[in-house]
């Protein structure tokens, strides 16, 4: 019976140790169009910061996070219109798609 506990909580520290080892590259790979911010921040923790924000002539609100994967060395970025993601990428790559990188919404 000791041996069985002992294996199970090996087991159940192993998988705690993975599951908070994840990348955000990894996390990335998990989003899509139109999630909810709240499932983007259970997603990702605190482990953001909140770059810009504006409310464009018809009220649509417009948020930039960006974070960071010291492992991989790299920023995403995450845009969200009225609370739900529009598009995300590595930062740099977004910049090389200036129509992407600054999203315009028709007033």
């Amino acid at each position: 019976m000791n041996n069985k506990m002992a294996s199970l909580l090996i087991v159940t520290a192993f998988t705690l140790i993975l599951s908070g080892c994840a990348s955000t590259a990894g996390k990335i790979n998990r989003l899509s169009i139109n999630m909810h911010k709240d499932d983007v921040r259970a997603l990702f923790g605190s482990n953001f910061t909140a770059k810009a924000s504006k409310v464009d002539a018809n009220g649509n609100v417009m948020d930039l996070w960006e974070f960071y994967d010291a492992k991989q060395k790299q920023t995403y970025q995450i845009f969200l219109l009225n609370d739900k993601v529009s598009q995300w990428g590595k930062r740099e790559d977004l910049k090389a798609f200036p129509d992407l990188h600054a999203p315009s919404y028709n007033p």
